[in-house]
């Protein structure tokens, strides 16, 4: 499982988790992790890339898509990815003190 202070995953670019996901895949597991910047972003394990971890990243560009709260990740993960069949796994920051971010 990754740790927060090691961000060296691949990168999946969030058009492959909507609208180019294979026929057949899966989103195996989701966990969002919290950023020293007190930011979140969303780490997935897909069916079709085996059986590691990836960044999301914006629709179009290997750039990290980030959120300012918690709620906006989650509500991503479930209405846009359609992932609602397991627990999406929550990492926070231990050094963030911005209470607004949750």
């Amino acid at each position: 499982m990754p740790h927060s202070d090691d961000w060296q995953y691949d990168p999946i670019l969030e058009r492959e988790l909507t609208t180019r996901r294979p026929a057949g895949g899966m989103i195996q597991a989701v966990e969002i992790a919290q950023l020293p910047s007190s930011e979140w972003i969303i780490n997935v394990k897909v069916s079709w890339r085996g059986d590691k971890w990836l960044n999301v990243c914006l629709f179009e560009q290997p750039t990290l898509k980030t959120y300012k709260r918690l709620s906006s990740a989650v509500r991503h993960v479930v209405l846009d990815y359609g992932y609602e069949d397991d627990h999406i796994r929550l990492v926070p920051d231990k050094q963030c003190g911005n209470k607004l971010a949750f």
